[in-house]
């Protein structure tokens, strides 16, 4: 039996009433602090993630400023420390062949910051980095988007700071917004980037009232499988007419021009409405865990032991907690792949979200390659079990068809 699914390749995790929510908050009088004082560390709220990252390596910022990173980040991660670190003093931490774990830190007479980007919902094992962070006496920051359970602030104790989003398919959510933990051994930094926050323009509140209603399409189509089953419909309809028109081409086209952030004037605070939405939400990362854990489980257990370890050779054990149904193929074969699926009207994407460092670090190309190769799948959290099988069985197909083997 041949299935439409009826997901896209991401998930927005609220409600209509939650959704609606946000737009009732715009007309608060609300006055929210732009942090949050803890035992152990302080919360600082901000406009987006990418935002607090700048004002991050803004702050740091120096002639000679040196770092040790992970070879992958967001685009944007990636720009903000191209923009801020000259590229002879980006030295590239080396990840295993799995790239889920710390295979070696690069030797370095000094070194001002480690930047860290968790990949794939899980988190990487930073203990590797102890011995290092003593000897250069350097911050550890790590951007835990894509990371394991918000129940922990950081993910190993040798972290300063770890930055979040809540953008609109983030955990927790409020359809925008951004926040980080600093661990209170600093105190000298939590009071500067307090004020570098209070000094910042507001986001205006017709701002975040337009960026809302840009939502409401994706919101739909993302979340409720009726109106994803009609879109997908009129796609094929198109199709049969134009041969051009298809769910790959078109599901490109709609997630290039709605990518649920802001690619420029970020560096804002927060509206009185979107604090409130975030204060909302703060809390409520467990139960969008437990949405994605529900499925994403089901569906990595289709898979036996060697192709798990082919298609998801990042998968520890753990849930991916991130709505981001991601599989890696071979490079030359991605858009064959991604294709294949839209000929069965499976949306999907080609790596919309990772990317390298525009100059090379020494042998790059397995990190090229591997890169390449990331495919976005469907996203599991709207897929009934039946729809997961079928698409489990396009792709075991896919690998008989090419005799696919490590």
């Amino acid at each position: 039996m041949t299935y439409i699914i009826k997901a896209p390749p991401d998930y927005l995790p609220l409600t209509m009433s939650e959704f609606v929510k946000h737009f009732s908050n715009l007309l608060t009088n609300d006055t929210n602090d732009h942090w949050i004082n803890y035992e152990n560390y302080t919360k600082i709220i901000g406009y987006c993630c990418r935002g607090l990252f700048e004002i991050c390596m803004k702050y740091f910022a120096k002639e000679d400023l040196v770092i040790a990173t992970t070879p992958i980040h967001h685009t944007s991660f990636r720009n903000i420390i191209e923009k801020y670190v000259k590229p002879e003093n980006i030295h590239i931490i080396e990840l295993n062949s799995n790239f889920n774990e710390i295979k070696k830190v690069p030797e370095m007479k000094k070194c001002d910051i480690v930047v860290i980007t968790h990949l794939f919902g899980q988190d990487m094992d930073l203990s590797v980095l102890s011995k290092f962070k003593k000897k250069h006496n350097c911050l550890i920051l790590e951007d835990r988007v894509q990371g394991g359970t918000l129940d922990v602030k950081f993910s190993h104790k040798v972290v300063d700071i770890a930055l979040y989003s809540m953008a609109m398919d983030k955990r927790p959510i409020a359809l925008g917004g951004g926040f980080m933990y600093i661990d209170n051994k600093h105190p000298k930094l939590i009071a500067d980037f307090k004020e570098i926050i209070e000094k910042l323009p507001r986001e205006k509140s017709s701002k975040r009232f337009k960026e809302l209603l840009k939502k409401i399409p994706t919101f739909l189509i993302y979340n409720y499988r009726a109106v994803t089953f009609t879109f997908v419909s009129f796609i094929k309809l198109l199709n049969s007419f134009n041969k051009k028109i298809s769910i790959l081409s078109i599901t490109k086209s709609y997630r290039n021009s709605n990518p649920g952030f802001s690619r420029k004037g970020y560096l804002l605070k927060p509206s009185k409405g979107l604090l409130k939405s975030m204060y909302q939400n703060f809390h409520r990362h467990k139960e969008i865990e437990d949405l994605y854990t529900k499925n994403y489980d089901f569906f990595i257990n289709c898979f036996s032991p060697k192709l798990k370890s082919y298609f998801f050779p990042w998968y520890n054990g753990k849930t991916s907690l991130t709505p981001y149904n991601t599989i890696l193929i071979e490079e030359n074969l991605v858009e064959e792949f991604l294709e294949f699926l839209s000929d069965y009207s499976i949306s999907s994407l080609p790596n919309p979200t990772y990317k390298l460092f525009n100059k090379s670090y020494g042998d790059y190309s397995e990190i090229i390659k591997f890169n390449n190769g990331i495919a976005y799948l469907p996203c599991f959290v709207n897929m009934t079990k039946e729809e997961i099988v079928f698409l489990t069985n396009r792709i075991k197909e896919f690998y008989r068809i090419h005799n696919l083997s490590k």
